[in-house]
């Protein structure tokens, strides 16, 4: 039995969406009695919470595990939670048996139980305001899981084997989640899931993302909402017109396109065409002025040729994405992709993506300059100690973590969290330079 008032040390690795389940997981301990040990401390329990989307990601975990368990203190505890071992919970009860405890993705009260802790907590994750402590850096900013799970078959996707099918919470339970983190002091929420789009709609399901966003405008005063994580679909005429209306809801989506050949969509299981994303994404322009889009592509997919990547290019071109991120094929036990037969040499798929993040360098260059001599309104992320400027701050076309800064000179009396309006004065590659307004 763990005694109480102990600390306990928790290692995130991976995406957003695991980012809640450790604040979950930070939570409960502490209804438990513990307090979060930081980087010098020495700690009760460490928690690793692992991500296995990726081989990168896996290695990263792993070494994360044999690290804690080899520098860990007499009587520390060393738990893995998370997707790698729920993917791989028999395989690393066999060749990590060091651990304390293995368990999978994050089920309410858990953790406690199996050490031995007595837990308040409900027994469904989906029920009521989480029990979740904040352990992100910026105090204004939170994350706001609607969905866990997914319901596609994405050909190099093995999320939806961890994950399981998605299952949308409820509004009532997310609206009082939000009031929560409002009542934190945070100013800025985004919204994330899987597939954000598909919200509420699994099983004939009612609810929608569109309903949602309103339920949130009127019961809460958080003063930006993002969405992260669309797939190209369900962008229903009501979605982009409160997406259009609301001042509140960022102009901003992050839609990961993956590819935009249609031999590659087929082969990927994307269920859209190139010439219906175009359509898409010609429409969010058309029905959202202004806004800012992000996007994720995937280069390498097995049978990929170098005329599928022209496509891809031409669409890039095409499109002017604000925000870009691109990946390199990774072979992942599970999926689809797995069996198939043209396996593309890294150095190859390494090269094509080189090409896409060159042009998107450009993309993101020539969009920046455009902005000198822009006023914008901006969310002050933190004070810049020791740099030339005095914050560093994002507008609404700006996710936290992922996309541009704005570096911002002016006099030191902007508030963390605040929103400000800054004179657009240089640009560089990704990032916005400017002054107090």
């Amino acid at each position: 039995m763990i005694r109480k008032s102990h600390k306990v040390r928790i290692v995130n690795l991976g995406c957003s969406k695991n980012q809640v389940d450790s604040e979950n997981i930070l939570g409960e301990f502490g209804r438990a009695g513990f307090t979060l040990a930081r980087e010098e401390d020495p700690s009760d329990v460490t928690v690793i919470n692992t991500c296995g989307f990726i081989e990168a990601a896996k290695e990263e975990s792993i070494q994360e595990i044999l690290g804690a368990i080899q520098n860990r203190k007499r009587g520390e505890k060393v738990v893995v939670a998370g997707c790698l071992s729920q993917r791989y919970l028999t395989e690393l009860h066999k060749e990590i048996p060091e651990a304390d405890l293995l368990v999978g993705t994050y089920k309410p009260g858990e953790i406690l139980e199996r050490l031995g802790l007595a837990s308040t907590l409900p027994s469904d994750c989906l029920v009521g305001a989480s029990p979740r402590t904040l352990m992100g850096e910026e105090s204004h900013h939170a994350f706001l899981k609607i969905a866990e799970g997914c319901n596609r078959v994405c050909g190099f996707c093995a999320i939806p084997g961890m994950r399981g099918k998605q299952r949308s919470r409820n509004v009532a339970d997310i609206v009082a989640e939000a009031q929560q983190l409002e009542s934190w002091g945070i100013k800025e929420i985004s919204l994330i899931a899987q597939d954000l789009t598909f919200y509420g709609r699994e099983g004939g399901g009612t609810e929608n993302l569109e309903g949602l966003l309103k339920t949130l405008l009127r019961e809460t005063g958080i003063q930006w909402f993002r969405l992260m994580y669309a797939y190209p679909a369900f962008l229903t005429d009501g979605l982009l017109d409160v997406m259009a209306s609301e001042a509140r809801v960022c102009k901003y989506l992050d839609m990961p396109v993956q590819h935009a050949s249609d031999r590659m969509l087929k082969a990927m299981r994307r269920n859209y065409s190139r010439a219906s994303l175009r359509e898409q994404l010609s429409r969010l322009r058309r029905s959202v002025p202004g806004i800012s889009l992000r996007t994720t592509v995937l280069l390498g997919y097995p049978g990929e040729t170098d005329d599928d990547v022209k496509d891809l290019l031409e669409l890039v071109e095409e499109t002017r994405f604000r925000h870009l991120g691109g990946f390199t094929y990774s072979d992942e036990e599970g999926t689809h992709a797995f069996d198939l037969p043209e396996k593309i040499p890294t150095p190859v798929m390494e090269e094509r993506l080189g090409r896409v993040m060159d042009l998107q360098r450009e993309i993101a260059t020539e969009d920046n300059q455009a902005r000198i001599g822009s006023t914008v309104e901006v969310i002050i992320d933190s004070v810049a100690e020791g740099e030339s400027h005095h914050f560093v701050g994002r507008t609404e076309g700006d996710a936290p973590e992922v996309d541009g800064r704005v570096l911002i000179h002016g006099p030191a009396d902007a508030e963390i969290g605040s929103f400000r309006r800054v004179f657009i004065t240089d640009a560089r590659e990704y990032d916005l330079e400017g002054r107090l307004v």
